[in-house]
């Protein structure tokens, strides 16, 4: 399990979400965002983490999350689907790999 506090450069953010390049139509703008400010990367271990963490999260839009789930992270604090407060993995098998970004590549670039 770890935490901490991360300022990407544009590069870093496309890095970092290049997977949704090309299947997410707000991907530069999500890139734009990632970029814009500090953020806050946090790893967590467990069986069953990302579906876990995914229930807190919420679908990735907020206008979903008010009226579906209104408890959920998204649905009191994202604005839209490129500012919606928080990025969670999609899918188990990606959990290592963004956790190796943040607190293995971008560590060992600051």
């Amino acid at each position: 399990t770890a935490l901490g506090a991360f300022s990407l450069s544009a590069p870093d953010a496309e890095d970092f979400l290049e997977v949704y390049k090309g299947v997410v139509p707000e991907y530069k703008k999500l890139v734009d965002q990632m970029s814009s400010a500090a953020c806050w990367a946090l790893e967590v271990r467990s069986e069953n983490a990302v579906p876990a963490l995914r229930a807190v999260c919420g679908p990735h839009d907020p206008e979903v999350c008010h009226i579906l789930f209104p408890h959920t992270i998204r649905s009191q604090f994202g604005e839209d689907r490129c500012k919606n407060a928080v990025h969670c993995t999609d899918l188990p098998e990606d959990g290592p790999l963004e956790s190796e970004f943040f607190f293995d590549l971008m560590q060992r670039s600051e």
